[in-house]
């Protein structure tokens, strides 16, 4: 695997999805997003951000510094008009070669082809730029949307983990479905 700040970061498209590096600029994508519901339910550790002023504070010093130290990859996902959603590229493991894969959509841009889109665009930069061997993906077990995306790319699951993660909406433990995908299996 290939250090994270090392490689290049260009934005990738797929011709009507673009996936950047995430910029001050995206503060209403980030505020907005940490304070919708369905983003605070199954996402763990969402924490909403109290004004524009503390997500362009947040976005000025977290993503460039986990980029830097090679903890994660943060992404803005943008379609014609704008930001749209975020990606993520986090628990990367060299020794593996792995790293687990996180994308939300806006509620009024949560369709399939952007979801797989984003999901797909994210997974090519983990394999292509990074050469990462396995990028995995959790679900809770009742967001089905989440789980057909992933399929829909090549995602393939692989096991069910009981009360895995913490709602950071309602606090309630979530039951999620684990899945993985290879280069190979990419669609």
């Amino acid at each position: 695997m290939r250090a994270l700040a090392e490689v290049r970061d260009d934005p990738l498209t797929d011709g009507d999805v673009v996936l950047r590096r995430p910029l001050p600029a995206d503060a209403a994508l980030v505020h907005r997003g940490t304070h919708d519901p369905l983003v605070r339910e199954f996402l763990q550790a969402v924490i909403p951000h109290r004004d524009l002023a503390a997500a362009e504070r947040w976005l000025t010093e977290i993503p460039p510094m986990l980029w830097e130290t090679g903890r994660a990859a943060y992404f803005t996902v943008e379609e014609a008009g704008g930001a749209v959603g975020w990606a993520e590229l986090v628990n990367l493991d060299a020794e593996e070669d792995s790293a687990e894969m996180t994308v939300w959509l806006l509620p009024e841009h949560r369709r399939l082809r952007t979801a797989k889109s984003a999901m797909r665009l994210v997974c090519r930069f983990g394999f292509e730029r990074l050469g990462l061997r396995r990028i995995d993906a959790f679900a809770a077990a009742d967001n089905m949307p989440s789980q057909v995306t992933g399929a829909a790319i090549g995602f393939r699951r692989a096991g069910y983990r009981p009360a895995l993660f913490r709602s950071s909406r309602t606090q309630r433990l979530h039951d999620a479905v684990y899945a993985t995908l290879v280069p190979e299996d990419l669609c």
